[in-house]
């Protein structure tokens, strides 16, 4: 018996099913979904996204993703992402395709896809760093606030912490939205204030939860000493009497050793930590000394230049500060006295008038005056000597006192106080005349001691004296009579 058998290709279309139409995926974790594939004869599974395509069939792997077989369910392929991040995140395409042949060998086939997208999600996170750190004073420094996160972090918030716990927001312009994943502040020409701290705080939200993060860093800047002289009152001219407190400060970073106060060498305060040590004047903060002197009852002795300077130590040199200079001007009226060697010189002798202008500003016009005209000023060689920075001593020698000398002599003096105005100063008035005992003499007419009785005799009485003689007497001697004069 012969038995034939007829053979009818039997196919199912494929069809593709994945896990999950799409799936969030946290940062640096494993991420797996699967393709359920149906349709006979299954000839092909992959899986694809960009320019990536494994066989899912013969098991490939491409760098962290790969597409396998899953055991005991031929019709299961498994899809794993290892350390899942922001570049694997994605549509990935899942094909099947069948094929079979025609009795008269002709091939046919179908083919099948679908797509699983997986979102990378990741909680925010801010760095902060500095393009230099330390940075020296004066230096320009770049401070980048860098936010990464997806969704993507809200502008990050950058705040500078003063040493007083205050906090001041900087770097508002920025907006990691339109300027990408940082945020850079300058910082120009930075000091030692800027030695803080810095903090970036940043934040986004995951399944309705906010996710926020934070980094800070502290600034350093190092600088060599520098010097700072305040005053209190801040004016230059003050009044005789008055109070003023200076300030001398000396920063730098590392902080100062040494601290020197003075007035044109007169030495306040000279402090040097590494031999004094702790000093109760001195008064420190993290990179600052202070010393505070206060001067009650000014006199015109304390116009005068007023000088700070320190020094600190870097890399095992002494860095000089300089000196920063205050010059103080102590301002009173003129005050003139006037001195004089006799007021009642012998004729032919030697007499010396001294004028003495004490004020703040020193005098700039000193006057000799006789008889109201001026007959010395300081602006003549060899009458006037600066004694002190406020003092004008000038004397006047009149060699052979004569009769012409006698009369009133005044010193006029004349200085500017506060705001350049001009005050003036004159003494009372010294009176000096010639001394000298009267000299008497007479003359007659004619020269015979006998006239005829009855004539005329004129007599004439001379008299010469320095104080202009106030009584003449002219007598007879035989008769002791006095005649009227």
């Amino acid at each position: 018996t012969l038995w034939i058998f007829a053979f009818k290709s039997v196919s199912a279309d494929p069809s593709v099913v994945v896990s999950s139409s799409t799936s969030k995926i946290n940062d640096g974790t494993t991420a797996e979904f699967t393709c359920t594939v149906t349709g006979y004869p299954v000839s092909s599974v992959t899986v694809s996204k960009d320019s990536l395509t494994l066989d899912c069939l013969a098991g490939t792997t491409s760098g962290d993703t790969t597409c396998f077989q899953k055991p005991n369910s031929p019709s299961e392929f498994v899809i794993k992402v290892e350390t899942f991040s922001a570049d694997e995140a994605g549509a990935y395409k899942c094909s099947a395709a069948t094929k079979w042949y025609k009795t008269d060998g002709t091939e046919m086939g179908k083919s099948a896809e679908n797509t699983k997208v997986l979102n990378y999600v990741k909680a925010s996170t801010a760095t902060l760093t500095f393009d230099k750190n330390p940075a020296e004073v004066g230096d320009t420094v770049i401070l980048t606030c860098r936010v990464e996160g997806s969704p993507m972090p809200e502008t990050p918030v950058i705040t500078r912490t003063a040493k007083d716990g205050s906090k001041t927001r900087i770097g508002t312009a920025c907006n990691v939205r339109t300027m990408g994943k940082e945020c850079t502040v300058t910082l120009r020409d930075v000091d030692l204030n800027y030695n803080v701290n810095y903090r970036c705080d940043t934040s986004n939200v995951i399944d309705g939860v906010a996710k926020s993060s934070s980094d800070d860093e502290d600034l350093v800047i190092e600088g060599n000493a520098v010097a700072t002289l305040t005053q209190e009152p801040a004016d230059l001219e003050l009044d005789v009497g008055s109070s003023l407190t200076f300030t001398c400060i000396i920063e730098g970073n590392p902080l100062p050793n040494k601290l020197k106060f003075e007035r044109d060498g007169e030495v306040f305060k000279d402090y040097d930590s590494q031999s004094v040590g702790d000093d109760s004047q001195i008064t420190f903060s993290t990179y600052t000394l202070f010393y505070i002197k206060t001067m009650n009852s000014l006199r015109l002795s304390d116009t005068s230049k007023y000088t700070c300077s320190g020094e600190n130590i870097r890399n095992n040199t002494p860095i000089n500060s300089g000196g920063t200079v205050k010059y103080v001007i102590v301002v009173s009226d003129v005050v003139v006295t006037m001195t004089t060697s006799t007021n009642t010189p012998d004729k032919g002798s030697e007499v010396n008038i001294t004028c003495s202008a004490v004020g703040g500003r020193r005098p700039h016009l000193v006057q000799l005056l006789h008889n109201t005209k001026v007959i010395k000023s300081n602006s003549d060689s060899g009458f006037c000597t600066e004694k002190d920075s406020s003092t004008l001593e000038c004397t006047e020698t009149i060699s052979n006192f004569g009769y012409q000398n006698s009369g009133n002599y005044k010193c006029l003096a004349k200085n500017r106080v506060k705001n350049n105005v001009e005050e003036e100063d004159e003494t009372n008035n010294e009176v000096i005349n010639v001394s000298k005992i009267v000299q008497v003499s007479s003359t007659q007419s004619s020269s015979e001691n006998e006239i005829q009785f009855g004539s005329s005799l004129p007599l004439t009485c001379t008299v010469e004296g320095g104080l202009a003689p106030h009584k003449v007497v002219l007598s007879r001697p035989k008769t002791g009579s006095d005649l009227t004069w």
